[in-house]
């Protein structure tokens, strides 16, 4: 009797098991940042069905019964902002061994944590973050998971694994008893044939990137022919490979590898900077502005800073990006923002934006390098844009985001809208 009325129940459920309601939006946006062109547009409607986006129109025309229409007449839309270099899973305080944090906390506690600090990522903005490591053995990939299913609130997450590295990692001088936490925090490779296969235990568990330390603190760096051999098993795998390289020898060792990207280049030459456009290699500049060092300091040890030193410094990163973009290299944004601040990490992080326009560089310029370039980065043609067919990311800004930047960033968030769910709506 069992066996007969299981049909029919599976015919009278087959109609709502696994149903979803369709959702429909129409935004009015005052004006829409349009990442394609770096333009602003005025007075736009945005037409989203479910994630994506289904049309943009300078009219709504009819009534389009249906619709929820969400007034932002007097604010900005731009899409989601991408963060390409972020750590969600380890924390430092600034003048503390690295290794403190993963000492003092579980793989479970990492993972917790994680999630809550993305929150903060999606409050400031960011529908998207790139994870590069320092993650333990694949803890972003349950991470991923959590955030893909919508299980906790946060961006939409693309996963490294652990960082492939030469000996040692970027651990400063372990005592003999913590060297295992390297092994746990780093895939070390030092001949061509590990790399190789580094690259393919990567890619057989679930990794969205491959990023490599092309150099590490102990001053030892992957040959030329390691990385070469790991960008070619990327490919093979469909994978995109960027690189820890931040002083210019190392920097030109790893374009001559082939990979796609170079992370922080903190002292690069003008020749190399052309040497990065001529092979299409972008780069992302980790900078901040004084006052959020200033912050990561403060939440640190009691320690003497130089306020001169800090200014300097950021000075020389701003020359740094200008050099860059001069030469004509792509400027992916991200923030590197790991480290502990007064600040919420989120906005800790967006001020990294703030830097770049500190640094002279255009608001519309700016908004591109967290948007439409960071997609392109990703390798994602449906991300960082506000057109049809993309995935409905989208934020906006009350205030002028355009003419002050930095002050609208921070205050005037009043919409963020992520795969087509509003998570914040004021």
């Amino acid at each position: 009797m069992i066996y007969k009325a299981f049909p029919l129940l599976i015919l009278l459920f087959s109609g709502t098991v696994g149903a979803q309601d369709t959702t429909r939006y129409l935004i009015h946006a005052g004006r829409l940042f349009d990442a394609e062109s770096a333009a602003f547009l005025e007075n736009r409607f945005v037409f989203v069905v479910n994630d994506r986006i289904e049309a943009v129109t300078d009219a709504d025309g009819d009534e389009h019964a249906g619709y929820t229409r969400i007034d932002l007449s007097d604010a900005t839309v731009t899409p989601g902002l991408i963060d390409a270099h972020t750590h969600l899973l380890f924390m430092q305080r600034s003048n503390v061994p690295m290794e403190q944090d993963i000492i003092q906390h579980t793989d479970h506690e990492r993972i917790l944590r994680g999630a809550e600090r993305a929150r903060t990522w999606l409050e400031a903005g960011v529908t998207t973050v790139r994870d590069l490591g320092n993650s333990g053995t694949y803890l972003d990939i349950p991470l991923r998971k959590a955030l893909q299913e919508g299980w906790i609130d946060g961006p939409r997450l693309f996963a490294s694994g652990p960082i492939i590295s030469p000996p040692g990692g970027q651990f400063d001088d372990l005592p003999y008893y913590h060297e295992p936490i390297v092994a746990k925090e780093y895939a070390i490779v030092r001949t061509v044939e590990e790399a190789r296969r580094e690259v393919a235990d990567h890619a057989a568990a679930g990794v969205d990137v491959i990023k490599i330390c092309a150099t590490n603190d102990h001053g030892l760096t992957l040959s030329v022919e390691e990385m070469t051999a790991m960008v070619e098993e990327a490919r093979r795998h469909g994978l995109r490979v960027t690189a820890h390289a931040t002083y210019d020898d190392v920097i030109r060792d790893a374009v001559r590898a082939g990979v796609d990207g170079i992370e922080h280049g903190y002292s690069v030459n003008d020749e190399t900077l052309r040497m990065m456009a001529d092979s299409g290699v972008y780069l992302v500049p980790t900078d901040g502005t004084a006052e959020g060092y200033i912050h990561i300091f403060e939440a640190g040890p009691d320690i003497e800073i130089s306020e001169e030193n800090v200014r300097n410094w950021v000075a020389s990163s701003q020359d740094r990006l200008r050099r860059a973009i001069a030469a004509g290299v792509e400027i992916v944004w991200g923030s590197d923002m790991y480290l502990e601040s007064t600040d919420p990490p989120g906005w800790a992080a967006v001020t990294g934006l703030v830097s770049y326009a500190e640094a002279g560089i255009p608001t519309v310029d700016v908004l591109q390098y967290a948007t439409r370039n960071g997609a392109r980065a990703l390798g994602r043609d449906d991300l960082g844009v506000v057109r049809a067919g993309a995935l409905a990311d989208l934020v906006a800004f009350r205030g002028d985001l355009e003419g002050a930047f930095a002050a609208t960033l921070q205050d005037g968030l009043v919409f963020v809208m992520r795969d087509g769910r509003i998570h914040i709506q004021d």
